[in-house]
């Protein structure tokens, strides 16, 4: 099987280092569109023409199915089942939501997010179509995804804007926390210290991964990856060595306008 995965930038790796680990018979094309990150403060018009650029680019490597690795990207990709080219399409929000109905036990669910996520409204939205007695509190937390761009992840200034931004929703009693963004279970290990084991997190990457291995025929493929940039990154390179160990190859640069 080969997967296509798309995101802005590192966070997407995330998703891709648990389907490598859950499938690891399938070959893998992740697109890091570096050059346009973050998402998570474009205007929905902007989100939706990025989208619809990734997976036409997807599309063209001839993969059997593409993630979007991105819920900036997924809120408004959320209902697009399949590409032009029919390949099936996955998000990272609608597994993500299911997952955190099944853990709560209080109903009430609280979402961490880039401003783009939050501000689509998509997970109270979706949460509700399906359980309406579900309360989701949202957060924005603008500033972690460059801190997590930029290395930062153990930095003491992390950890302040994470308590900060998790200090009003603590007040709530949340007893599950989706981590609505893939860059963020990369910081999985201090939100758990800030939260507490009473709360449960919602890792995206774990929940799109077992909603592949659900609804896709798995066929066994050479194991591979090839990683496509539309601009320099020695922080991707990085992270990526971190996440997945040696690559198959050096990222290729594949240029796209900033527009």
């Amino acid at each position: 099987m080969h997967i296509g995965l798309f995101d802005s930038g590192v966070g997407g790796l995330t998703v891709l280092s648990k389907l490598k680990e859950r499938i690891p018979k399938a070959r893998f094309t992740y697109l890091g569109d570096t050059a346009r990150l973050p998402y998570g403060n474009k205007a929905p018009e902007t989100l939706e023409r990025y989208t619809k650029e990734n997976i036409e680019f997807l599309d063209q490597q001839n993969v059997d199915a593409i993630v979007v690795a991105c819920h900036s990207a997924s809120s408004v990709a959320l209902k697009m089942l399949h590409s032009q080219k029919g390949t099936p399409i996955f998000n990272v929000i609608a597994p993500s939501c299911e997952q955190a109905i099944k853990n709560s036990k209080n109903k009430r669910v609280g979402v961490v997010s880039t401003k783009a996520t939050a501000r689509s409204l998509v997970y109270p939205n979706y949460i509700n179509s399906l359980d309406e007695n579900v309360e989701v509190l949202s957060q924005e937390c603008p500033l972690l995804v460059p801190l997590v761009e930029e290395g930062m992840i153990e930095d003491p200034i992390t950890e302040m804007m994470l308590s900060r931004y998790l200090k009003e929703m603590l007040t709530e009693p949340v007893d599950t926390l989706i981590l609505g963004c893939t860059h963020y279970p990369l910081l999985k290990e201090p939100i758990s210290k800030i939260c507490g084991a009473s709360i449960t997190l919602v890792d995206p990457a774990e929940s799109v991964a077992g909603r592949i291995l659900d609804q896709c025929e798995i066929k066994d493929d050479e194991p591979g990856l090839k990683v496509f940039l539309t601009d320099h990154a020695p922080h991707f390179i990085n992270h990526a060595k971190q996440l997945l160990g040696a690559l198959d190859s050096e990222p290729i640069l594949f240029p796209k306008s900033q527009g």
